[in-house]
């Protein structure tokens, strides 16, 4: 009998153990300053990743960030091998995320160019006008996307991998390319730890702003209650908002 208690209190304490386990969940690591950093820069881990820290149970969840192109991404969506990602919204992609509905952060998508070239961006048509760098996993808008497929059958386009190299060779003599497009934010805060901040104009033509959200793939296996996890971000998203402590995160980062 009284092996027989000990043996339950046993099971009992490795079952309370085993909910006490946070369960892990996948998450993408993109190089995408400054929201998110693969690696630390200096002591900043990067907007989005910050927000996520707080804002997700870490009682119930551990986030564990890998590192993948944006196509793959995409694709492990959409399979179930990545549980959560950072998206704007697009209806094609309900098709295999559940968005939250609270913004993580906004993003103006926009040029940069070299400052002594004193080139000049007040519509989008006058991309026309220059040599045009295009770093691979933008999402440009289908505007910006027409003017490109152009300029490529003209050998007009310059083709980039990392937006570091991108500045290189836009800073080079002669320059490879004159333009090139992203988000504002990331021009700002690449530009700032480079050093070149005033080398470079981030113009103030904007194409678009976007509002990007917490998805979790549909086929995901982590989280149980996809639309609760989400419901829990989004609150939690809203009361940093509502107080300063959203200002201040943001703050660090520019922003």
């Amino acid at each position: 009998m009284r092996l027989s208690c000990i043996a339950f209190v046993i099971l009992v304490n490795l079952s309370l153990s085993l909910q006490a386990t946070p369960i892990p969940v996948t998450i993408n690591d993109i190089k995408w300053p400054p929201f998110f950093f693969p690696n630390l820069e200096g002591k900043y881990k990067g907007l989005g990743k910050e927000l996520l820290t707080l804002c997700v149970n870490n009682e119930k969840y551990q986030l564990n960030y890998t590192t993948l192109p944006v196509k793959r991404t995409h694709l492990y969506m959409k399979s179930g091998q990545l549980d959560i990602a950072v998206y704007s919204h697009k209806t094609s992609r309900e098709q295999f995320v559940i968005y939250g509905k609270e913004p993580i952060f906004m993003s103006e998508y926009g040029f940069v160019s070299v400052k002594d070239q004193d080139i000049k961006l007040n519509r989008i048509a006058d991309l026309y006008l220059y040599q045009f760098g295009n770093l691979a996993g933008i999402s440009h808008t289908p505007e910006i996307l027409k003017i490109i497929e152009e300029k490529r059958l003209h050998d007009e386009v310059t083709e980039g991998y990392d937006i570091d190299s991108m500045f290189g060779q836009m800073l080079t003599k002669p320059p490879r390319f004159q333009v090139m497009a992203n988000s504002k934010e990331t021009f700002k805060w690449r530009a700032k730890q480079l050093g070149i901040t005033d080398q470079v104009t981030v113009h103030p033509l904007t194409v678009t702003e976007k509002a990007y959200f917490l998805t979790v793939s549909k086929k995901g296996q982590a989280i149980e209650d996809k639309q609760a996890f989400l419901d829990s971000v989004d609150l939690c998203i809203k009361q940093l908002k509502s107080s300063q402590q959203y200002k201040e995160i943001a703050a660090k980062y520019g922003l």
